[in-house]
């Protein structure tokens, strides 16, 4: 079966995907399911779309309408695509890839004719992934070897801490910012001298989370923390209290209370008895009890995945033979974390636990630890990169970076005007509108464009420069700065598609890969989902196609207690009496003795048939002295539109899909240079 992976990125959705080709829908998938589904194979050909690079004129491999498509785009898409098959007879020569890759640009080409790119959604939503996609280019977050090995060093060691916050904004006045200083170092000194940290913690931290934890936070690693906090905590000595430190929350006290190796992540199964928080304790013990003999079945050799499916009340996990996600300390309940951490092995089962939820028996299934730092090298640079603060030249070294490429250069004469214009006392209170007859000046200038003073003094009504300040010629100095780093940044982006091709084919795929999303939806999706007549009309005109297997049909039968069930059991068999007939005998108006479910279920789909029919587990609390089955098992019966509903939905919008790719061809004819295609080699 041929096997996709790529990454999608669609309306907030980013994830790895794993799309066989070839794969039979299952009926039971969700129909917006299915039209992803579908959708995928061409937006990841979107996504590796790839521009020629050699400097030498390609040849087009084809022609869609007017628009070329050079050998270069085509077999480079080709290859990316085929890399990715997990089975070797499942890989597509060129010529079998073309039509694929045809169906993609023809719908692409349509949704660009028909104005779908310049619709406002369109427009913001692509805005917002090159927001994204930009910020790494528009920062020089450096780092160096020291910088990984530090990293790794803090995820592969966590540490213990608690913490004290006194609350002060960045933009937090002079005299406020002294009064939170005054106030840490008066506490940090209590602090040294043998005041208990966290009672101080708790009385005078404006963290609101301390009146609860007393300011203590537990384990955490790298990444986890803002880097100033984290980076005090790590290098404050195991046991002792920080220095005051500083981030954007305002001044921080830590004590770092241990340091031990991260445990990592562990996947467990588990079996639950579960218990309402306002239980009994006869309730909870009995409870204890079951439990205590669902351990002893699994220690004598029961299968722990079949004894989860059938006793366990955590009913996700149970489906799956208990199995639960990778989970770290920080993520689980302390007391199911603490004892599945302590097992030392795989395979190694916990005896019965109590959570503060119920009664657990864990097993140990997987842990995975830190990897090695080679593994994971990359993971950190680019986490690294993603975090300014970790830099401590990251912004300032970038702002020097850019006025130097692009050759900034000062008007200092026109400057010297604005500031002695701002600072004249008699003029001050109207300084906006004097300094108007400066606005046609050029204040500085770079990559050969000039910045007048009128574009920088909008710029300061804009942050609201007072007319009261004491020292102007200070503050226009400090607010020019930003003004010139922000029109540079601004500068910058606009030419990140020039400066770095690999930029511009990223937002050129997602550029294709909104567009071809959102035509699919209305060619396709909608089509399928909301014209019911011609959906019955399709579902007429293919006849049989999908069917039942083995079913069993027939009832559930729940009598009051077995003299009731012995009686209908013997009408059963004498004379196969009728639901109507069996319940005028049994059933007054005062009282029912018989209660009826209707079934028609394969194998797995109902665990009171399961154990009847096809010998399956004991449902957990079924009592089959008074419950009993009755019916026959059917094959090969045809499922009805409404049974097979997404299938033959699936089938539909193929249908619709062919339809509409056949009048794209007739629009946009596509012409193929064989020539060209044949020397592309297969992989």
């Amino acid at each position: 079966m041929a096997s996709y992976r790529f990454q999608v990125k669609k309306s907030g959705y980013c994830g790895i995907i794993n799309f066989p080709f070839t794969s039979i829908l299952s009926n039971h998938f969700s129909s917006n399911m299915k039209n992803m589904i579908k959708l995928f194979p061409f937006i990841v050909l979107a996504f590796f779309t790839l521009a020629a690079t050699a400097q030498k004129k390609e040849p087009n491999v084809m022609t869609i309408g007017k628009l070329p498509v050079s050998k270069e785009e085509f077999s480079l898409n080709y290859q990316k695509n085929n890399t990715n098959i997990l089975d070797e007879k499942d890989k597509k020569t060129p010529a079998e890839y073309l039509g694929l890759y045809v169906n993609f640009k023809l719908k692409v080409l349509e949704a660009q004719n028909l104005g779908y790119d310049t619709v406002q959604s369109f427009i913001d939503e692509l805005k917002g992934y090159r927001k994204e996609l930009a910020r790494p280019y528009l920062t020089d977050v450096s780092f160096n070897e020291e910088m990984v090995q530090t990293a790794y060093h803090r995820t592969k060691y966590e540490r213990n801490a608690s913490h004290l916050l006194i609350l002060v904004t960045p933009e937090a006045s002079p005299a406020d910012t002294l009064a939170a200083w005054n106030k840490i170092s008066n506490l940090r000194k209590q602090i040294v001298e043998g005041a208990d940290f966290n009672e101080i913690a708790f009385q005078f931290s404006e963290d609101p989370s301390a009146k609860e934890n007393k300011g203590q936070l537990g384990y955490f690693s790298a990444f986890q923390m803002v880097y100033p906090f984290e980076d005090a905590a790590y290098r404050t000595p195991v046991g002792q209290v920080s220095d005051i430190i500083r981030t954007r929350f305002g001044y921080h006290l830590i004590k770092v209370r241990d340091e031990r190796l991260t445990p990592g992540e562990i996947k467990v199964a588990h079996i639950m008895k579960m218990f309402p928080q306002q239980a009994s304790e006869e309730t909870i013990a009995n409870l204890k009890l079951k439990a205590d003999s669902i351990y002893q079945k699994v220690i004598d050799g029961a299968d722990f995945a079949e004894m989860a499916k059938a006793n366990s009340d955590d009913k996700q996990s149970a489906v799956e033979g208990g199995v639960m996600p990778f989970f770290n300390p920080r993520n689980m309940v302390p007391a199911f974390a603490e004892v599945a951490f302590a097992l030392k092995n795989d395979g190694d089962i916990s005896p019965v636990i109590r959570t503060p939820y119920g009664w657990h028996i864990i097993k140990r299934l997987e842990l995975q630890t830190t990897q090695p730092l080679e593994k994971i090298r990359a993971d950190l640079e680019t986490k690294i990169k993603q975090n300014p603060a970790i830099s401590k030249y990251s912004d300032e070294s970038f702002d020097r970076k850019l006025r130097s490429e692009y050759q900034l250069k000062m008007n200092e004469s026109n400057l010297g005007k604005l500031i002695v214009l701002v600072s004249d006392t008699v003029q001050r209170k109207d300084w906006a509108s004097t300094a108007n007859s400066l606005k046609n000046n050029d204040i500085f200038q770079f990559a050969n464009k000039s910045v007048t003073t009128g574009e920088f003094t909008s710029f300061l009504q804009n942050q609201k420069f007072s007319d009261e300040t004491v020292n102007p010629d200070l503050e226009i100095k400090t607010m020019l700065n930003k003004f010139i780093n922000q029109r540079l940044l601004e500068y910058e982006d606009s030419q990140l598609d020039k400066k770095y091709p690999e930029f511009g084919r990223i937002i050129k795929e997602y550029h294709d890969g909104i567009l071809l999303f959102n035509i699919s939806k209305d060619k396709i999706w909608d089509v399928a989902s909301t014209d019911s007549i011609r959906l019955q009309k399709f579902y007429e005109t293919t006849g049989k196609k999908y069917y039942y297997g083995e079913r069993y049909k027939g009832w559930i039968i729940q009598a009051k207690d077995l003299e009731t069930r012995t009686k209908v059991e013997f009408l059963l068999d004498q004379k196969d009496a009728t639901k109507q007939e069996l319940t005028d005998v049994f059933n007054t108006s005062a009282e029912n003795n018989i209660q009826f479910t209707d079934v028609a279920v394969e194998k797995g789909d109902n665990p009171v048939v399961d154990y009847f029919i096809w010998s399956g587990p004991k449902p957990e609390g079924f009592d089959e002295t008074t419950t009993f089955v009755h019916g026959k098992i059917t094959r090969n019966e045809q499922k009805v539109l409404k049974e097979a509903w997404g299938l033959y939905s699936s089938d539909f919008q193929e249908q619709v899909e062919k339809e509409w790719i056949d009048s794209l061809k007739k629009k946009y004819p596509v012409k193929i240079n064989k020539k060209v295609l044949n020397k592309i080699p297969a992989v």
